[in-house]
């Protein structure tokens, strides 16, 4: 499975490493589902995981958060980012993960973001909570085996 992970998630999967974002986070450094990101959402990941009031949470430093994330890149695909896409308008931002996923063809894009969640789909793309996600991925799981 091939997902598009938002940036809140990465700094609920640091702060939490056992709450469902860190699961995720977990397959992804275990090569059990493929992450897509792109150079806007990692600008916002790294950006998101600076904030002080994110750091007192998780209390790493810059290089800890840089060391981190190298790790979660060892594993991911990055895309282009150069898909333009224009769908959620209350939040224009949260568009990026849309174009994300319609380049890297996500299966999914896990999210705590109503903006996309209510979208529910997008060209084919589910977005589903974190929690959807790991149901589903447990489901495909025992039904491979």
């Amino acid at each position: 499975m091939k997902i598009v992970v938002d940036a809140n998630l990465f700094a609920s999967g640091l702060i939490k490493p056992n709450s469902n974002p860190g699961k995720i986070l977990d397959l992804v450094k275990q090569n059990q589902v493929e992450l897509i990101l792109s150079p806007s959402i990692i600008k916002e990941i790294k950006r998101i995981l600076l904030y002080p009031e994110i750091q007192k949470y998780h209390r790493k430093t810059p290089q800890e958060i840089d060391a981190y994330f190298e790790d979660i890149l060892m594993f991911a695909w990055i895309v282009e980012g150069k898909e333009i896409v224009d769908v959620i308008k209350d939040d224009p931002a949260d568009n990026r993960y849309l174009a994300c996923a319609y380049e890297g063809e996500a299966d999914h894009i896990v999210s705590g973001d109503h903006h996309l969640l209510d979208l529910e789909t997008y060209q084919g793309i589910d977005s589903i909570s974190a929690k959807a996600f790991l149901n589903l991925w447990e489901i495909q799981e025992k039904t491979l085996k």
